[in-house]
């Protein structure tokens, strides 16, 4: 494996190692800021992942059909 170095202000190192402090107190060993990085990493992967996008026609049939039911139509559509 192959590294290569970073800049990062003063201020995101803190905020990394805070991270680094964090992951360690929970899985009790020392944690790189690389693996930090890597955690990092895969949670915006998975919470990308994990958006819903939303259907704007459906929006669009309910700006026609609005009745009394309308607030459960538009939960419908925005969470599934």
């Amino acid at each position: 494996m192959t590294y290569t170095t970073i800049k990062v202000t003063d201020d995101v190192k803190r905020k990394l190692m805070k991270i680094a402090g964090e992951l360690k107190a929970e899985k009790g060993e020392d944690i790189s800021l690389n693996e930090v990085l890597e955690f990092l990493i895969t949670f915006y992967e998975n919470n990308k992942q994990n958006k819903k996008t939303l259907n704007m026609a459906a929006f669009n049939n309910l700006i026609t059909k609005m009745n009394k039911d309308s607030s459960e139509k538009i939960d419908d559509v925005v969470y599934g």
